[in-house]
C-alpha cells in the first residue's frame, strides 16, 4: 500500500515537472491578462486567483478520455463563472431567473395577461442589486420567500418552453427544501444550468467518432460556458443541438441507421423546436445520408419524422406569437405581418441589407461571441488570437472519413437555412417595421452552425496527404488532444480574468 501510495506520488510530482512550461504560462496569463486590463492588483482578490490557477492546473495535468476532458473543462471553468459573474449580467438573466422561479410555483405555461404574471418577490430582491458582485450583495442573508409579485418581464420568455428550465428550476427547488437564501438559489439554479449542458457536450462528444477533437474545441467557445453558468435557457438549447449533431455524426460510422436511431433523432429535434426554434432544420439532415445506410421504409419515416417536428414547430410558433404577444412586444410599431408586406416593397433594399450583414459577419457580429455581460465589456483584442487558432485546428488537425459530397451539400444548405431563419427571426421579431436592418443578432447564437460546418472540413486531407494514401500519416493523438484542448482553456481563462477584472 505504501509503494503503491509513492509510486502514485512520484507520477503526479513527475507528471508537474513534465508539464511545468504550460503549468507556468496558466500563471502567466492569469496576471498579465489582468494587467492587460489595468486591474488594480493592489485591490485584487488573491485568493480568487490561487483558486483559479489551482483549477486550471489541475485541468492540464489530468489525463482522461477527450469527451471526459471536455465535461471537466466545461464543469469546472463554468463553476467559477458561477460565482464570480456579477448579479444577473448575463444577457436577460433576469427574465430567465423569473422564469425559472415561475415554474418553480407550477406553472409551467405563461399567462395570457401581465396581472396574472406573478413570481416570487425574490426577483424584487435580485433586481436590487442588479449587476453587483454576487459575492459582494446582501442576497446570502435573504431568505427565498412566498410573496408574490406581478413582473411583466416574464413575458419576453414566451418563446421558449418550460423543459429549457427545468435544471434552473431544480435548483430553486432544492434551494427551497433546503431553506437556503436566495444567493444559494442563483448559486444551485446556475450550476444545474451548466452541469446538463456539460452533460449534454459529453454525449454529443462521444457520439461524434472521429470528429471528436474539431467538435470540442468549436463547443466550448467560452461564450458557450458562461453562458451555460447562468439562468441563459440557452444552455439547454445549445446542448441539445450539440447532441443532434453528434449523434448525426455517429450515423455515418454505423453500418445502417436504425428506425429507433431515427426516431431518437426526430424527438431531440422537436425538443429543439421548443426552444431554438430556427435550428429544428437540423431535421432535414436525415435525408442526406448514404442511401446505403437506409432503406425504402426508413426514407418513408424520415419524410414522417420531418413532417411531425415541422407540424410542432408550427403549433409551437402560433401558441407563441399568439400568448403574451402584446406583452412580449409592447411597442406597437412592430408588426411581422406588415413588415413583410413593407419588405416586398422595398425588395432592393432588403437584399442590399442582407449581402452587408454576410460580409460583415466576422468582423462585426462574430466578435461578440467575445462580449460578455449585456454586451457590455469585452475580450475582442484576444478573439482574432482565438479566430487564428480555431483556422489553425481546421487546417491542420486530422478531420476523420471524409463525408460524402452529397452529406456536405445537405449540411451546407441546411447551415444556410439557419443561418437564414435565425436573421430573419431578429429582422421581423425586434424591429419596427420601416426599419430594414437586423438587430439583436449575436455570434453566439451560431455556435451550432460553427461545430456543424467544422466537421465537414478535410483541409488537412487536401493539404498534407497524399492523395495515393489511404490514411494520414501517423501522430501522436493524446498529445495533439492535449495541446489543442489546453490551448482553448487558455480563451476561456482569459474570458475569466476579464469579468473579474471588470467588476472586483
Amino acid at each position: 500500500m505504501t509503494n503503491l501510495f509513492l509510486k502514485n506520488g512520484s507520477d503526479f510530482f513527475h507528471n508537474i515537472w513534465k508539464k511545468k512550461f504550460y503549468i507556468l504560462l496558466i500563471w502567466f496569463l492569469i496576471f498579465g491578462t489582468y494587467f492587460y486590463y489595468d486591474g488594480p492588483f493592489n485591490n485584487a482578490p488573491i485568493r480568487t486567483f490561487l483558486i483559479i490557477g489551482g483549477i486550471f492546473t489541475l485541468l492540464s495535468l489530468v489525463n482522461m478520455k477527450l469527451y471526459n476532458k471536455i465535461f471537466s473543462v466545461i464543469l469546472f471553468t463554468g463553476l467559477i463563472f458561477c460565482v464570480y459573474t456579477p448579479n444577473m449580467d448575463t444577457p436577460d438573466e433576469n427574465f430567465h431567473y423569473s422564469r425559472a422561479l415561475y415554474i418553480s410555483d407550477g406553472h409551467l405555461y405563461l399567462p395570457s395577461s401581465v396581472e396574472e404574471m406573478k413570481v416570487s418577490s425574490d426577483i424584487s430582491e435580485v433586481e436590487e442589486e442588479f449587476k453587483k458582485p454576487l459575492l459582494q450583495t446582501d442576497l446570502e442573508e435573504k431568505q427565498l420567500s412566498d410573496k408574490q409579485v406581478v413582473y411583466s418581464n416574464l413575458g419576453n420568455t414566451n418563446g421558449y418552453s418550460f423543459v429549457s428550465y427545468l435544471p434552473q428550476t431544480m435548483g430553486i427547488l432544492i434551494s427551497r427544501l433546503l431553506h437556503l437564501s436566495v444567493f444559494g438559489s442563483i448559486f444551485l439554479g446556475r450550476f444545474l444550468n451548466l452541469l446538463v449542458f456539460a452533460l449534454l457536450v459529453r454525449f454529443a462528444i462521444k457520439k461524434a467518432g472521429d470528429k471528436q477533437l474539431i467538435f470540442s474545441l468549436l463547443a466550448i467557445i467560452p461564450i458557450n460556458i458562461y453562458i451555460a453558468a447562468s439562468f441563459n435557457q440557452d444552455a439547454f438549447a445549445n446542448g441539445l443541438i450539440f447532441l443532434v449533431i453528434g449523434l448525426f455524426l455517429s450515423y455515418f460510422e454505423k453500418d445502417k441507421v436504425s428506425y429507433r436511431d431515427i426516431i431518437t433523432y426526430s424527438l431531440l429535434c422537436i425538443l429543439i423546436a421548443f426552444s431554438k426554434l430556427p435550428y429544428v432544420l437540423l431535421i432535414c439532415l436525415l435525408v442526406f445520408l448514404p442511401k446505403e445506410k437506409l432503406n425504402k421504409e426508413k426514407y418513408l419515416l424520415i419524410g414522417g419524422s420531418i413532417l411531425t417536428v415541422a407540424l410542432a414547430s408550427v403549433i409551437w410558433l402560433k401558441v407563441t406569437s399568439a400568448v403574451n404577444a402584446t406583452i412580449a412586444h409592447p411597442n406597437p410599431a412592430i408588426n411581422p405581418v406588415n413588415k413583410i408586406i413593407f419588405t416586398l416593397n422595398h425588395f432592393s433594399d432588403f437584399m442590399r441589407m442582407m449581402i452587408k450583414e454576410v460580409v460583415n459577419f466576422i468582423p462585426f457580429k462574430l466578435q461578440s461571441s467575445f462580449t460578455f455581460g449585456w454586451l457590455t465589456y469585452d475580450a475582442k483584442a484576444f478573439m482574432w488570437f482565438y479566430l487564428v487558432f480555431i483556422s489553425i485546428a481546421l487546417f491542420v488537425l486530422p478531420n476523420g472519413k471524409p463525408i460524402k459530397p452529397f452529406a456536405k451539400f445537405g449540411i451546407v444548405l441546411v447551415s444556410m437555412g439557419i443561418i437564414f431563419g435565425m436573421l430573419m427571426t431578429a429582422y421581423l421579431m425586434w424591429g419596427e417595421v420601416s426599419d430594414i436592418s437586423i438587430k439583436g443578432i449575436q455570434g453566439r447564437y451560431f455556435s451550432g452552425v460553427f461545430v456543424l460546418l467544422g466537421c465537414i472540413t478535410d483541409f488537412s486531407r487536401r493539404l498534407f496527404w497524399n492523395q495515393n494514401r489511404p490514411e494520414p500519416i501517423e501522430y501522436d493523438k493524446n498529445k495533439v488532444e492535449f495541446t489543442y484542448t489546453y490551448i482553448a482553456s487558455l480563451f476561456i481563462l482569459i474570458s475569466i480574468i476579464t469579468t473579474i477584472s471588470q467588476y472586483y
